[in-house]
């Protein structure tokens, strides 16, 4: 899917996070081309929310000139062709073993969701997948924590696959069902420890859960996040810019209003760089692509340089992948992904 229609600089990338806030100079302008602004901002965030909401959830979908079931086992393998990461196939044994089963979150709502068992393990791990992926998708995430022993978790995140809603708030309402799945996990199963690991909408999800009910919970252990946005306010006006070709500041007065319209939220809240004191136990380990032209490597560093001023000793770590975009480090930077996370894992036993 085509997200941006020009590429940033990597100048802005890397640094460009105060350009998607506003300064005073701005308000001075949008005073004077108010007019202008309201007509483009009518059009634009309208536009904008449909593409937020466009993606699939069933059917078939076409990879690599061949045609697969949406959100199934032989997606995840196709996917894994695409990615060349075929060390990543779960044996026939395993895949028979994966149990596809439905809970009910807080509310009464469906979660559709993936369990694999590891014989004589109470640690697990739950991965949580990207925008426009679903439950099998983040099979690759968690892969390999199975492989080390890991009991594993998926699930379908809000208005994705076949999970329950209409419209995706970008992961905000997911905080609280990876919470539901921990409870439930809790209730049904052995948990002497987990870890969360997501990327892209799923990095910041993961995140988002620890800030809000993570952090009282002393069985979360650690969270891997890859490619995750820090705020998803300034994360839109970059898309907006990047995708229509206008300045952010011109075109997305009145965002807020129709997410909370549609959604009943409001999308400055959904800000992962406050309460970090609640999380300064929490070692984290984030990835992000220097070259990402979706989300902006300047959101990983916004976030790890706010969780290590929390850190009496250093607990967490990004690691900046120079020449690799939008959650690469899995597939193209394989080697020392799998390194990182092996190495993160032995210093938390």
């Amino acid at each position: 899917m085509l997200i941006v229609n020009k590429n940033p600089s990597s100048k802005v990338l890397k640094q460009g996070y105060r350009k998607f806030c506003y300064h005073w100079w701005h308000l001075i302008i949008l005073i004077f081309l108010f007019p202008l602004v309201y007509y483009w901002s009518k059009k634009y965030c309208r536009l904008f929310f449909n593409f937020t909401q466009d993606y699939q959830r069933t059917g078939k979908l076409q990879i690599d000139h061949k045609l697969v079931e949406f959100n199934s086992f032989e997606h995840y393998l196709a996917d894994l062709a695409v990615k060349k990461l075929t060390n990543f196939n779960f044996s026939p044994q395993e895949e028979q073993q994966i149990k596809d089963l439905t809970i009910l979150n807080h509310n009464g709502n469906e979660l559709s969701m993936l369990i694999l068992e590891n014989p004589f393990s109470n640690k697990w791990v739950i991965g949580l997948h990207g925008w426009t992926e679903n439950k099998y998708l983040a099979l690759r995430q968690v892969y390999y924590f199975y492989q080390q022993g890991y009991n594993i978790v998926t699930f379908d995140s809000v208005a994705h696959g076949l999970s329950y809603g209409q419209y995706s708030a970008i992961g905000y309402f997911n905080a609280q069902n990876v919470e539901d799945v921990t409870q439930w996990l809790m209730k049904n199963y052995l948990v002497d420890e987990f870890g969360v690991i997501g990327n892209s909408m799923g990095a910041s999800c993961a995140s988002w859960y620890a800030l809000n009910y993570g952090y009282q919970n002393p069985k979360l252990k650690w969270i891997i996040s890859d490619c995750g946005f820090s705020n998803l306010l300034v994360q839109f006006r970059y898309v907006m810019t990047y995708r229509y070709q206008k300045p952010w500041w011109l075109i997305s007065w009145g965002l807020r209003r129709i997410f909370k319209q549609q959604l009943r939220i409001d999308i400055k809240k959904y800000n992962l760089l406050k309460e970090h004191q609640r999380i300064k136990n929490i070692p984290f380990l984030l990835f992000h692509g220097e070259q990402d032209v979706f989300v902006p490597f300047f959101m990983s560093q916004k976030f790890i340089n706010q969780k290590l001023k929390y850190e009496s000793q250093q607990l967490s770590e990004l690691v900046a992948l120079p020449f690799l975009d939008h959650i690469e480090a899995i597939s193209k930077g394989h080697d020392i992904y799998l390194a990182k996370i092996k190495k993160f894992l032995e210093s938390e036993q």
